[in-house]
């Protein structure tokens, strides 16, 4: 059988919950693996936040190739559901 490796992503703000869907997640879809964008340190990213938010947010400002690697081994990964 040909099957496909899922992605979930969850978004919220600080203390929204993530962290804990994704235990509960976890817990449930036993060949899964959690990625948090906090465990990264990402090169050239906006130093200030909230002047870059205040800038308008611009998202090519980020460089998030560590965290993308990781997303496409994790799909490369046949053990992973």
């Amino acid at each position: 059988m040909n099957k496909k490796t899922k992605i979930i992503t969850l978004a919220a703000v600080s203390g929204g919950g993530k962290t804990t869907v994704t235990e509960r997640l976890s817990q449930k879809l036993i060949n899964s693996k959690a990625l948090y964008f906090d465990s990264y340190n990402f090169d050239n990213c906006p130093a200030d936040i909230c002047k870059w938010i205040d800038n308008g947010a611009n998202y090519d400002e980020w460089v998030l190739t560590p965290l993308i690697n990781d997303i496409q081994r994790s799909i490369q990964d046949s053990s992973l559901d």
